[in-house]
């Protein structure tokens, strides 16, 4: 399976400008064969929450942004998707969830079915000080492979990482923010979670345009596999980054299964899980 990694120049306030920017970049992929596309995180405005210091304005944005799961902005999301006629992993957006809101990340199906929907579990202290609630559950879905699924921060964290790899994770997907400084520091990590894990890392990055043309921050675009490290990367605005999955994907046996005792195993590395969730979409068949 032909996947596509988006990445997009996000201009502030500019939600039309963006869907259409990115609706040019789902046709190209599909044209050139792609099944999946992955889209930036908090499209389609972009997460700008690490850029800016003036909380209180985030919080407005957090407020303002937070919706049901189906609502507005996955309702944009499925419809690129069956535009598209292409499954697209999109997130996190922010979910209101009775009074709590999380960080979640949609996998949509060709037909429009939201066929899966993870929230983050690893809180950054800007999500917390946000009031932004963690996941609990680290999930994966099957496509024409297995595949984990990660949010932002949730690449900082080795025993997440660790657990997708224990329950037979072929390869990673995830999404990242936009940081105004140390932005290489997200390729070292995703390389050490590529070479503690012996798998390959699909992180799908932004670019955040102020209101005024300023590049005010930015995240890399890059494809990590344990024998060459940086495998692949985006080094234009507005473009993809294509990887056939069969070139990047190692096959895991599922320790899970064979475990004698589960819950020792995923409390002893994260204590904020409490099972691996696991999305069967497996009738996309490999080309």
């Amino acid at each position: 399976m032909l996947i596509s990694l988006t990445y997009l120049k996000l201009k502030e306030m500019a939600k039309k400008h963006n869907i259409e920017k990115a609706k040019k970049l789902i046709k190209t992929a599909k044209e050139r064969g792609a099944k999946l596309v992955v889209l930036p995180s908090l499209f389609p405005v972009g997460n700008g929450f690490e850029i800016y210091d003036n909380e209180k304005k985030i919080k407005s944005m957090v407020k303002n942004l937070a919706e049901k799961i189906p609502g507005n902005t996955s309702e944009i999301v499925i419809k690129l998707a069956i535009e598209g006629q292409i499954h697209v992993i999109a997130g996190p957006l922010l979910e209101q969830a009775g009074p709590k809101v999380f960080l979640t990340t949609l996998v949509i199906s060709p037909d429009g079915e939201i066929i899966g929907k993870y929230r983050k579990v690893a809180s950054s202290e800007k999500d917390i000080r946000l009031g932004i609630s963690n996941g609990k559950e680290p999930m994966h879905v099957v496509l024409d492979k297995k595949y984990g699924l990660i949010a932002e921060d949730d690449l900082m964290s080795p025993e997440i990482n660790r657990l997708l790899y224990f329950a037979g994770s072929q390869a990673v997907i995830g999404t990242m923010k936009a940081y105004n400084k140390r932005q290489d520091s997200i390729k070292h990590l995703a390389i050490a979670r590529t070479v503690e894990n012996n798998m390959s890392y699909l992180v799908n990055g932004e670019i955040i345009e102020s209101e005024e043309g300023d590049i005010v921050g930015y995240s890399p675009t890059f494809i990590t596999t344990p024998d060459s490290l940086i495998y692949k990367e985006a080094n234009d605005e507005d473009s993809i980054v294509l990887v056939e999955s069969s070139m990047i994907t190692t096959q895991h046996e599922n320790l899970m299964s064979k475990a004698g005792d589960l819950e020792s195993i995923i409390f002893g590395l994260c204590k904020s899980v409490k099972r691996i969730k696991t999305v069967n979409n497996s009738h996309i068949q490999e080309d």
